[in-house]
């Protein structure tokens, strides 16, 4: 590429996706989170202590990471699928502060409930409406559609088992995918 030559939309002048690289970003601390909490003994306390403030920050991070990579694959479907891709956005954007503010804050304030429940509403129904938009487009593997709102119950149920390595992981093969340009690629042809 010359120097009077602009990159392609979304692409780094080196021709690499911004939104497969902030999905592999954001899955990477995902992943690291579930093994983090994977490790450690469940938590009752409110209070934030010790490596509670990582795993809060990464997961922060993380949520605002996943933001391209969510509406780069949202593209592959219909309106709907962006429609659920800008409410998970939405979600994760509203958690990521409420969990920022809890961690600075050191537990959770009072109001935190009023975030985390729209958020996660946001996350599990937006989720669900990309799901069956990218099923039916059928551009994309099938797994990659039906393991969307799975990632809520990962990302939020299950998070001190351990879940966000799952998420993580499904979110490292996405940005794997929007990097190289095959997620379309991967899915089978249709008959």
């Amino acid at each position: 590429m010359t120097s009077n030559e602009t990159a392609p939309r979304g692409r780094t002048p080196s021709g690499l996706s911004v939104s497969g690289l902030s999905a592999i970003a954001g899955g990477a601390a995902m992943a690291v989170i579930g093994v983090m909490q994977a490790v450690r003994p469940t938590d009752d306390d409110p209070r934030v202590l010790g490596e509670e403030h990582l795993i809060l920050g990464l997961f922060a991070a993380s949520l605002i990471l996943l933001v391209p990579g969510l509406l780069a694959l949202a593209r592959h479907g219909t309106r709907v699928a962006l429609a659920g891709a800008v409410a998970v956005s939405i979600g994760h954007v509203l958690l990521a502060f409420g969990a920022t503010a809890s961690n600075l804050h050191g537990e959770d304030y009072p109001w935190f409930g009023l975030v985390a429940v729209p958020a996660n509403l946001a996350m599990l129904a937006g989720g669900i409406a990309m799901a069956v938009s990218l099923w039916r487009a059928g551009r994309v593997p099938r797994v990659v559609a039906v393991a969307l709102p799975a990632l809520w119950l990962c990302e939020i149920i299950l998070a001190q088992l351990g879940g966000g390595l799952i998420a993580g992981a499904y979110w490292l093969v996405v940005g794997r995918l929007l990097i190289s340009g095959t997620l379309e690629g991967a899915a089978p042809a249709r008959p």
